[in-house]
Order: structure tokens, then sequence, then C-alpha cells
């Protein structure tokens, strides 16, 4: 009884927040890429920064647990879903403007969309990102980088709230940005708007450069399969995906997840895989390039709820 009346206490309180869809029960196995994980305690979609600020500040008043999601490109939700409160970034925080040789596009923008934008419209600098599977926000967080180009090479600044409310604004230099990562991490920050900076170019070279990356690195990926691009990060002067085919890792199964016969560093579900599969899989791809090259791969996909645990149980 105590436990359904926080409930609904807690349900009661996000439907007076004005700029919240509140969905609770939401199938998170359907926003994500892989297409595993079970449900959202309760999930709402966040319309206005003002929206998130009163959201944050009542999760860290009433100590609920909290998780920001955006494309579901990168992330393992557990089989047994996330308690509390799971955001998604809508409505204003979506929306991309574009003045003069500036793109400002909100957090919860698709990164691929933003670029095509700035493309059309004559401004060069995104197209090498084009093709990550990300919302801005997520971008600007991790450094998003593809094909020799880094969001920190095109971010001018970023607008921040913090997960206790506060909000703030940061330069590119604030960032710390490095090879996917940055002071973000340490704080848990969420981006609601990027303000990039970019150079002009021809709006039909451009998209056609978009046209050729993205071709180029979807023909290096499996496709038809739910999948969560890279698994594991590039080791310093190496490639993971180099590392794991050398060890004769395509192909190896557990459960319904399976090493991708055609890129080793990703990991496919070939039908009712569940995230204990491919944590499981995740720890034999780790071990096997421990053993045989000596290197300690880390996770770029990000591990939710307990999972980063049981990965890192030996």
């Amino acid at each position: 009884m105590e436990l359904s009346g926080a409930r609904a206490a807690t349900d009661r309180w996000l439907a007076g927040i004005p700029g919240l869809l509140v969905r609770p029960g939401q199938a998170l196995a359907r926003l994500s890429t892989l297409r595993i994980g079970g449900p959202a305690e309760t999930f709402v979609e966040v319309a206005s920064e003002r929206a998130l600020v009163v959201l944050l500040q009542g999760v860290a008043e009433r100590e609920l647990a909290f998780q920001l999601l955006g494309l579901g490109s990168n992330v393992l939700v557990p089989d047994a879903g996330l308690p509390g409160i799971v955001a998604r970034l809508g409505g204003e925080l979506k929306r991309v403007r574009i003045r003069a040789h500036r793109v400002s596009a909100g957090g919860g923008a698709p990164l691929a969309l933003v670029a095509r934008k700035a493309a059309a419209a004559g401004l060069a600098g995104l197209e090498a990102l084009s093709g990550f599977p990300s919302t801005v926000g997520g971008a600007v967080f991790m450094n998003a980088g593809c094909y020799g180009t880094e969001i920190k090479d095109v971010l001018h600044s970023a607008r921040l709230v913090e997960l206790d409310g506060r909000r703030r604004r940061i330069g590119v230099g604030d960032l710390q940005a490095s090879y996917r990562s940055t002071a973000l991490k340490a704080t848990g920050a969420i981006v609601t708007r990027a303000l990039f900076e970019l150079a002009p170019g021809s709006p039909a070279a451009l998209l056609a450069r978009i046209d050729e990356l993205n071709t180029r690195r979807w023909a290096a990926l499996p496709s038809g399969q739910p999948n969560a691009g890279s698994i594991f990060r590039n080791p310093p002067g190496d490639s993971a995906g180099r590392l794991l085919d050398s060890a004769g890792l395509k192909g190896t199964s557990v459960g319904g997840a399976q090493v991708s016969p055609k890129h080793a560093n990703v990991i496919v579900n070939t039908g009712g895989a569940t995230a204990a599969d491919v944590v499981a899989l995740m720890r034999q791809m780790r071990d096997r390039a421990a053993e045989e090259f000596g290197v300690q791969l880390e996770p770029e996909i990000v591990l939710l709820g307990d999972l980063g645990e049981r990965f890192r149980a030996t």
C-alpha cells in the first residue's frame, strides 16, 4: 500500500508539470535500436527546458532514479527495465534554427537531421557526423566523432541543465573533450541546446558528401538486424574491430546475441536476445582480446542499470 501510494503521489506530481508527456510502463525495447530491455517505471517526454528544470529539481528532492534516453542507439537496457523516471527530450528541445553561419539545435534533435539541414543551407562541417545515430545532446555529451571529425571541432557553445536543475552555458573549451569523452560525463549534465559554428559551402556538394559518407558507413555495418553500432571503444593506436576479428569472434553467439559476421565490433539481435545474453557475449569478447593481445577493451555502448557491474564482474 505504501509503495502504491508513493507511486500515485509521483504520478500526481508529474501530471502537474507543464510540458511533460507521461507514459507509465513504456516498453524501452521499442525505443532501443537493439530491441532489448524491459519497461520504464515511468517514461516522460520533456517539451521545454523549464519543464526539464522542474522535473530534475523534483527528482532530486524525492530521491528518484532518473535516466535520460536519446535515440536509444548506443545503450543496453536491463531485461527488468528501469525504475524511477526515464526521460526523452522533445518539443522545443528538438528544434533547429539557422542564422548566418551558425546552427542552433535542441539537445533532442537527431544529429543526422541537423547535419542535413545545415548542408541544405550551405553550411559545412557536420557532414562526417551525419551518419552518427545520436541526438545532438548525446553527441555533445560523448564528443561523438566519425571520419576524422569530432563534435568539438564544430561546437561553439552549449546550454546545460545539471541534475539538480541548475542551468548554465559553456564554451567548447569547458567541455574538456577527448576521444569519446567530455567533462559532462562526471556530472551527468543534460545538453538542452548546442550552437555550431560552420563554414560556407555548396548545398549540392555538401548533401552529396553526406550521401557518400553514409553509403560507406552503412556498407560496413550489418543491415536488417537490430544492433547498437560499436560495442567497444577503439584502444589507442588500434581498432577494436580489427582485434576482435583477428581473435576469430565473428559469428560467436550467446542466446540470441551474436557478434556480427560482417563487423566484429558489432553485436546483433538475431531474435529474442536478452540484455544478459549481450553482457555475457561482451565479456567473452573482452576476455579474448585480453588473452590474445593483452588489450583491455572498454565499452562504448552505455550499460544501464546494473549491467555495467555485471559486465565488470570477473
